[in-house]
């Protein structure tokens, strides 16, 4: 894998803040900031898992600094110079820490970065850091990471970063027991002893990410998880994201909008989708019958003057049609005469709202209206 040939290809040069997100596991993004002119790398680090993937790399680089806590939420780049600043430690260590912290996630950067067309790039023109603690060459630091990004672009295959988390079915534990029994004793999981293996059942039992399994293990994420690659192979363990999706929230009840004012349907639509609903905004009222037996909404608001097609009109068409003529209407006017509300009753309409429309007003109306359907 040639990196420098990869950077090159790019359409555009790396410069400024640029967040690279996983194909294979969305919930996980890479971060680099680099200066405007690209050829100087201030920092690269993860966007999610901070706290994990921090204790564990502290641990594996700086074992006498491994009890620091990275607390939640906080940047570790901020941390450090606080740190520092607090005389926990010296600015030369703390650029020592940087540099390591940066070139592991360099490493991890460029394996998407290999992957370009699979992935979204957003750029920033700030630079997030101050003060400024490294400025190092971006091609040397490229090249002292040639061998981790091989070896990472080698496990993606199955295991997309240290951030992959590794599920053991229970019913699987004593295949895996069995598993390492058996396995050839100058594999990294015969090597491990029975109380780290019952420590591992454990992470795996919760959902461990690498960088927990590496913690605990006391050895190199990358190293890790081409030792419990076979497990993966053998089906035994499962391979999850880092976080999973949240599943999409069900929206209530389709609620149709007809009015030939912008501004109406821009109030209408903020008002009801704070409330949770699925406006079908319908500028045009000589769509409006087409819509309807698209969405089938379960009600419809429906202006009274419109060109071409006036809300009586329409209503009389609506109630015509054999699968719309159930929907629940109501009349959205500035005309506010006995003789309009009579009318719009005796074409079965609803509820009458008057302009300009107000919030709480609206709401009430069509809950209440779809309380009765």
């Amino acid at each position: 894998m040639e990196l420098g040939g990869e950077i090159s290809d790019l359409q555009r040069p790396l410069a400024g803040h640029v967040t690279l997100y996983d194909p294979a596991d969305p919930s996980v993004s890479w971060h680099v900031y680099l200066g405007p002119t690209g050829t100087r790398l201030h920092y690269a680090g993860s966007g999610v898992g901070r706290a994990e993937r921090f204790h564990c790399l502290m641990q594996l680089f700086f074992p006498k600094l491994h009890d620091w806590t990275l607390p939640p939420g906080q940047d570790e780049y901020d941390f450090l110079y606080q740190q520092a600043h607090r005389g926990g430690t010296t600015l030369a260590e703390v650029r020592q820490i940087l540099l390591r912290l940066t070139q592991e996630g360099l490493a991890h950067f460029l394996v998407l970065l290999h992957h370009k067309s699979q992935v979204k790039r957003e750029d920033h023109s700030r630079l997030p850091l101050n003060p400024i603690l490294l400025a190092l060459n971006w091609m040397d630091v490229v090249k002292s990471v040639e061998r981790e990004v091989r070896m990472w672009a080698g496990l993606r295959y199955r295991v997309p970063s240290p951030f992959a988390r590794f599920h053991l079915p229970p019913h699987k534990v004593n295949q895996l027991y069995e598993f390492w029994s058996l396995c050839p004793r100058e594999s990294y999981l015969a090597k491990l002893s029975p109380p780290q293996l019952q420590r591992c059942v454990e992470l795996f039992s919760r959902d461990a990410c690498g960088y927990e399994l590496a913690r605990e293990l006391h050895a190199s994420p990358a190293q890790v998880v081409q030792g419990v690659l076979p497990l993966v192979q053998a089906g035994i363990l499962l391979v999850r994201p880092f976080q999973e999706p949240e599943p999409p929230k069900k929206l209530g009840p389709k609620v149709a909008c007809v009015d030939d004012s912008p501004a109406i349907l821009s109030s209408v639509t903020q008002i009801l989708q704070r409330s949770g609903y699925e406006v079908i905004p319908i500028a045009d009222p000589r769509q409006v019958i087409a819509t309807l037996e698209q969405e089938k909404p379960a009600l419809v608001l429906l202006d009274v003057l419109m060109p071409e097609l006036n809300g009586y009109e329409l209503c009389k068409l609506i109630r015509q049609h054999a699968e719309l003529r159930h929907i629940p209407i109501v009349f959205l006017t500035g005309k506010d005469g006995l003789v309009d509300k009579v009318r719009a009753k005796l074409l079965g309409v609803r509820e009458y709202l008057t302009k300009p429309v107000d919030a709480e007003q609206l709401r009430r109306c069509v809950q209440q209206v779809l309380a009765h359907v």
